[in-house]
């Protein structure tokens, strides 16, 4: 059996780049950055006034409860030519430009007004409440490199500074298809006997628009040596190919049948649990992951191995799930030969000392557990056993949400 290591080091290996395009900022969310981005003005563009306010020299409210003359007002969206003056103030809004002569602002908090005077109850530091120019982002700093996968906050700085069009790695289109006779669409109304609802495309469909890809539905293909072929030949128009069932031992496991004559494939036994059977290579110009048909094995799989290997593809720096270690809260009872996936809950992450338990039944076929779970409790190959209180790395495919809303009851 390959370590999950190797296996995983062989499929990244045999990847490369896409090309690369302008999006419009509107669709640059999960897409990856083809280049560095640098600010080409400052953030903000002029000095403002981070309160609603006076605008006033500093000089003149060193001690509360000066009196100035209020020689204006100056709402966001304006600019003014009038110099505050020794004694003066301008009213200002949040976000206005300071005008000139004035170092510092007054928060209306603090002021009283009575005709053309205000006073200013407490004294007031030079440049309070004043944002400088390019305080957020200077001109011709790098704001995001290449690799960064952009999230809703870097899209609002990109059209902070006026990238409209970022240069982004082409989104990879990837065909997938689940296989099996035993199959039928998830929305059909009873079942027939001996068949099962299919869980791992609509799944896959999630998984695949997560990494950011242009999915490719194949529907649910028989266990029929043509049809397949057909289906993998209309596949590989694609830049990838994802099957899910098929690949293992059995007698029935067509897709192994068909790819060994047809297709630049191997079929693997990777030291992992669950998730055993893999297949990977090409078929055509396109890369092909063969999945096993246990959801909780498609699962496993995608994440070790399909899901870093569409990062990678599109320029992503950072391909893997965030790791903590945590302490095991039960005992967990594992393979020594194998790398195994632990679906575990995640507690106390608010308090800095985290702690998993299973988060239900661990066979493969056991989707529910999955879904409960925040992430995988990794026990490396060579261990049989974590003990209560053993520390253990998570690979977190969910952040539990941390803080209840309270309506005050």
């Amino acid at each position: 059996m390959k370590p999950l290591e190797e296996a995983r080091s062989e499929v990244l290996s045999s990847v490369g780049l896409l090309g690369v395009e302008q999006v419009p900022i509107w669709q640059g969310r999960g897409r990856v950055l083809a280049t560095d981005v640098v600010a080409p003005e400052n953030v903000p563009p002029f000095a403002n006034s981070a309160m609603d306010g006076f605008a006033v020299r500093a000089a003149d409210v060193s001690a509360a409860g000066s009196v100035l003359e209020v020689i204006g007002d100056l709402p966001a969206g304006s600019s003014t030519d009038i110099e505050v003056g020794p004694g003066q103030a301008i009213k200002i809004m949040t976000g206005a430009p300071m005008p000139p002569g004035a170092d510092t602002v007054a928060k209306v908090e603090d002021t009283s007004t009575e005709g053309s005077k205000v006073t200013i109850s407490t004294a007031v530091q030079p440049g309070t409440s004043v944002r400088p120019a390019g305080g957020d982002v200077p001109k011709g700093q790098v704001v995001f490199t290449a690799g960064t996968r952009l999230t809703p906050m870097h899209i609002g700085v990109l059209a902070t500074i006026g990238v409209g069009q970022p240069q982004v790695y082409r989104r990879p289109r990837v065909a997938f298809m689940s296989t099996g006779d035993e199959l039928t669409p998830p929305e059909a109304v009873g079942l027939e006997p001996g068949t099962i609802r299919d869980s791992n495309r609509p799944m896959l469909l999630s998984l695949l628009e997560d990494a950011g890809v242009e999915p490719v539905d194949l529907g649910i293909i028989p266990d029929d040596p043509d049809v397949l072929r057909d289906a993998l030949r209309r596949g590989s128009e694609a830049d990838v190919v994802v099957s899910t069932g098929g690949v293992s031992m059995g007698d029935y496991d067509v897709t192994k049948m068909v790819l060994q004559g047809d297709a630049d494939v191997g079929f693997w036994q990777v030291a992992i649990q669950p998730a055993k059977p893999f297949a990977f290579g090409h078929i055509g110009d396109a890369l092909f992951f063969g999945l096993p048909g246990n959801p909780v094995s498609v699962l496993v799989s995608f994440e070790q191995f399909t899901r870093p290997a569409l990062l990678k593809m599109q320029g992503a720096r950072s391909t893997l799930r965030p790791q903590l270690v945590a302490s095991a809260g039960e005992t967990l009872e594992t393979d020594p030969e194998k790398t195994v996936f632990v679906r575990v809950f995640v507690d106390g992450l608010e308090e800095g000392l985290p702690t998993v338990v299973k988060s239900g039944g661990q066979a493969s076929n056991v989707l529910s557990a999955a879904a409960a779970a925040d992430g995988f409790a990794v026990v490396p190959r060579g261990t049989s056993v974590v003990e209560r209180g053993d520390p253990v790395t998570v690979e977190m495919f969910k952040w539990p949400e941390s803080r209840e809303w309270t309506d005050g009851r």
